[in-house]
């Protein structure tokens, strides 16, 4: 029974974490049908799973940084003529793999992730930052000033653990 609990706890992890990932993301080429939009969900959920077998221990920050631009590009690879730019932004990535992260956290799945998601609830409390749209992010040197930023508003604090209070509180 425990594999079954298990199980559903992840795969409402990843519904979670691709449904907000991707509505209201402008993820999408216009006119793209179902059956397309279908297999960019499915090359995502493969994707996050795939990615995230490597966070049952603690991953350095430049790792999880790489496995955000492979997610990314793995993901582009495969569902690039239906995506907007042709390509899967990072912001989309990052949102995905970092929400992901964050409930396999809270279910006592893994340790502490590296970061956060960063979204607009989360990009509005951090300074200099309130232009970043999350959705149009698409380069890792703006994603790494998001996570300086956070970590100076985190005074030391986990960002993941900064984020869930400051979560809380909104």
């Amino acid at each position: 029974m425990l594999d079954r609990k298990r199980y559903f706890l992840h795969d409402q992890a990843l519904l979670g974490a691709i449904t907000a990932s991707l509505q209201r993301s402008s993820v999408y080429k216009p006119g793209v049908s179902e059956t397309n939009r279908a297999a960019l969900r499915k090359a995502l959920r493969t994707s996050l799973v795939e990615t995230v077998r490597s966070y049952t221990m603690p991953v350095s920050e430049e790792t999880h940084v790489n496995n955000i631009s492979a997610l990314a590009q793995r993901v582009s690879a495969e569902c690039g003529p239906c995506l907007a730019d042709g390509h899967l932004r990072i912001g989309i990535a990052q949102k995905a793999l970092n929400l992901y992260l964050k409930y396999l956290w809270c279910y006592g799945c893994i340790p502490t992730p590296p970061h956060c998601p960063f979204d607009s609830r989360v990009i509005s409390r951090l300074p200099n930052q309130t232009s970043v749209c999350w959705t149009r992010l698409d380069d890792l040197d703006a994603y790494r000033s998001l996570v300086r930023a956070a970590e100076q508003v985190a005074g030391g604090q986990s960002l993941s653990i900064w984020e869930l209070h400051a979560y809380q509180r909104a």
